[in-house]
């Protein structure tokens, strides 16, 4: 079990600095330059470059290891962070600045994500168990973090200010790094793989393009994917510009964001334990569907509606119950779907394409905030989210997000003399899977 422990640990570590640093952020550049644009301007060079290193780093994570990305991306994101409250006590933190050491931050936590996400098939396989019960322990922790983390923001934003909650996100960095160094076993990413390499030799643009092919060859994760794309430029453009603007418009300061995030993290930790318990006796896709449509929509629009704060926080917390359950089941729908030689590079690659709209539209979106007002911005994004559910839930690609007929044992033991890198899958057009040069 000291690979799950090591998995689990180093994940809350960085989950918690990454909600530190989602309120932290904004909320320093909110009250630095007062204009959302520059917000948006911030969330455009983080997300953008987020996004680009999850884009590229697959490769590298499939030849070098998740686990020793994981440890140095950890230690660059630290120091960017503590740089920025460091040079700004100095005066030495003009707003480009600003803007290059986010870019730092953005390029160190994707492939920092994507690492430790792609670990958990490993992990699940030396520990024994199902997948299921790693992302939903997994999810657990990042709900667990959506909790603690915004609502510790909160406060220590409001009582010491966001500099300081920089300083905390730049040592969770360092603990998380010195965790996966200590309790991840060297030869984590080998557990289950039988021989050598399949595409040792290829370079790296060719296994680059495998991993793109990967996702956007298979058309359950295509979808998947463009449907997590959409929803996930509304939901960040309402965590990392909405929120921050309409909590200081209605004249509260930064703990309510915590609060309000907070709800929503703290409910969802129920949402993930329920998946983590009983997650892979839930009916998969209906499931998920369900849960996509109610934790997104309602929490847009109740920020629209001129309600107490209770109702925000209820709201939040109903919504958050839902979207708990999304992420394990999402995760064991991708993982039974690529073979083991292709984790790193198609869980990298997927991350960056769900995320690729969200810095790209970040500053319009600020803009138009700043044009007609939050209350306007929030219900068109409410109504593009809940557009991106249903429309792919009565395609014919969902019917292939279903669990498998044949589940794995829950040992996860590979039959002797069989490759486990070519596993079942359950794809919409069934056949011999493809060699590795030939994926979908």
């Amino acid at each position: 079990m000291r690979p799950m422990t090591g998995l689990i640990l180093a994940q809350a570590c960085a989950y918690l600095g990454t909600r530190l640093a989602m309120i932290a952020i904004p909320w320093f550049v909110l009250e630095t330059t007062g204009s959302p644009t520059h917000m948006g301007l911030v969330t455009l060079c983080e997300l953008g470059a987020y996004t680009l290193a999850r884009l590229f780093v697959g490769p590298v994570l499939d030849r070098i290891g998740q686990r020793a990305v994981s440890i140095r991306v950890d230690l660059l994101a630290a120091a960017a962070l503590a740089a920025v409250p460091l040079l700004f006590a100095a005066d030495l933190l003009p707003f480009p600045l600003l803007l290059v050491l986010v870019t730092v931050i953005g390029l160190a936590t994707g492939p920092s994500e994507a690492a430790k996400v792609s670990l958990a098939p490993f992990v699940a396989r030396a520990a024994g168990v199902r997948v299921e019960r790693v992302t939903g322990l997994t999810g657990t922790v990042d709900r667990l973090s959506m909790t603690v983390g915004p609502i510790a923001a909160g406060a220590v934003v409001a009582l010491l200010g966001a500099l300081t909650a920089l300083h905390l996100n730049a040592a969770l960095m360092i603990v998380s790094a010195l965790v996966t160094a200590v309790l991840l076993c060297r030869d984590t990413e080998t557990v289950g793989r039988a021989g050598p390499d399949p595409e040792e030799g290829h370079g790296y643009l060719t296994r680059l393009h495998a991993g793109w092919r990967a996702i956007w060859g298979d058309v359950p994760l295509r979808t998947l994917t463009v449907m997590i794309m959409v929803t996930n430029i509304v939901d960040i453009a309402v965590m990392s510009l909405a929120l921050p603007i309409w909590a200081h418009q209605g004249g509260m300061g930064p703990e309510a964001v915590g609060f309000v995030a907070g709800a929503l993290g703290g409910a969802s930790i129920l949402g993930s334990l329920i998946a983590a318990w009983a997650g892979h006796r839930l009916p998969r896709k209906a499931t998920f569907f369900l849960c996509m449509a109610v934790a997104g929509p309602p929490r847009i629009l109740v920020l629209a509606l001129d309600v107490p704060l209770w109702v925000v926080l209820t709201v939040w917390a109903g919504s958050g119950l839902f979207g708990g359950l999304i992420n394990p089941l999402l995760s064991a729908i991708i993982f039974e779907r690529l073979p083991l030689s292709m984790v790193g590079r198609g869980m990298s690659m997927l991350g960056a394409l769900t995320r690729v709209g969200a810095p790209l539209a970040a500053p319009g979106i600020g803009a138009a905030i700043g044009l007609l007002g939050v209350a306007p911005v929030l219900v068109a994004g409410a109504f593009v989210h809940l557009a991106a559910v249903l429309l792919p839930m009565f395609g014919a690609a969902s019917r292939a997000l279903g669990r498998p007929a044949e589940e794995p044992d829950p040992d996860m033991r590979t039959p002797a003399g069989e490759n486990p890198d070519r596993r079942s899958r359950s794809r919409s057009d069934p056949g011999p899977d493809p060699e590795p040069d030939q994926l979908l």
